[in-house]
């Protein structure tokens, strides 16, 4: 059932005010991403709540919103950021259910609402994709770290123009903080030097830059996979095989290929018996 106020009502101008901070082109603030993560793993956090602390990192659902029997909000009137973004946001998550798909033990999802405070519908997080293992396959309204037990291994930001500053600035502390071991970013729209960016929990719980690799790419121990560049987008790459993941798209070219390919030969084959069965007729036939 679409239930409108179960959300803090806001109109929309206010939405957009609170949420999307005006942008321009002057240089990023500098970042202390490790604050909360030492804080957390050492145990000398004294505010209670991380969701307070990091408030300009949450999402706020846009109007109309539905939530689900307890509040919680899992669906909102958000638009697409753009066409590639969503292009990008659905390679991610499809070509990584393919490559999971014989695990039940792996929960793969896109801009799923991510919970990390138990009580407060306020802590909420809307990663572009997002990898939890150990954790079962089903189908969810949205995840909810108490009741799943785990936070997610890996989440993937995709910068876009109104957001950029907040998934490269804002958001990692928190991240950090809740215990993410692998952070990245994907930057389509040209704001950074170098498109991939990711970032990794050392033994301390704090974020550590992940180095580019000689050959190139970046690798997730998380996934197991090297992230590099492709186009205007990324691709997943198996570092033990070589095997790009495929997306939706190239998976369906590729079938249609291998099957004209099967189709041509099988012609093929029938017509080379068929000129031998002729062949042999006639020599029956002398």
């Amino acid at each position: 059932m679409r239930i409108v106020g179960c959300y803090l009502a806001r109109t929309q101008r206010q939405e957009h005010l609170w949420y999307f901070p005006m942008m321009n082109d002057q240089p990023l603030p500098a970042a202390t991403p490790g604050a909360d993560g030492a804080a957390r793993a050492t145990g000398t956090r004294s505010e209670p709540s991380l969701a307070r602390r990091h408030s300009r990192a949450l999402y706020r659902p846009v109007p109309p919103v539905e939530c689900d029997d307890d509040g919680y909000p899992f669906r909102d009137g958000a638009p697409v950021e753009s066409t590639l973004h969503e292009e990008l946001r659905t390679y991610a998550s499809s070509a990584l259910k393919a490559r999971y798909a014989a695990r039940d033990d792996v929960f793969v999802a896109a801009e799923l609402g991510l919970f990390f405070e138990r009580g407060n519908r306020k802590a909420l997080l809307a990663p572009d994709a997002l990898v939890s293992f150990g954790v079962n396959a089903e189908h969810r309204l949205s995840y909810k770290a108490w009741e799943e037990g785990a936070i997610p291994d890996f989440v993937l930001e995709l910068l876009s123009a109104r957001t950029w500053r907040r998934d490269v600035v804002v958001k990692p502390p928190l991240y950090e903080a809740i215990g993410v071991h692998e952070y990245w970013i994907f930057d389509p729209i040209g704001k950074l030097a170098d498109p991939i960016v990711g970032r990794r929990l050392d033994a301390a719980g704090v974020y550590r830059p992940v180095q580019e690799q000689s050959a190139g790419g970046y690798r997730s121990e998380v996934l197991g996979l090297d992230l590099l560049l492709h186009g205007d987008g990324f691709r997943f790459r198996d570092p033990k095989t070589g095997e790009i993941l495929s997306d939706h798209v190239e998976a369906v070219a590729q079938r249609r290929a291998a099957e004209r390919a099967r189709d041509e030969e099988t012609a093929a084959r029938r017509a080379a018996e068929a000129r031998i069965a002729q062949l042999e007729k006639r020599l029956r036939q002398r």
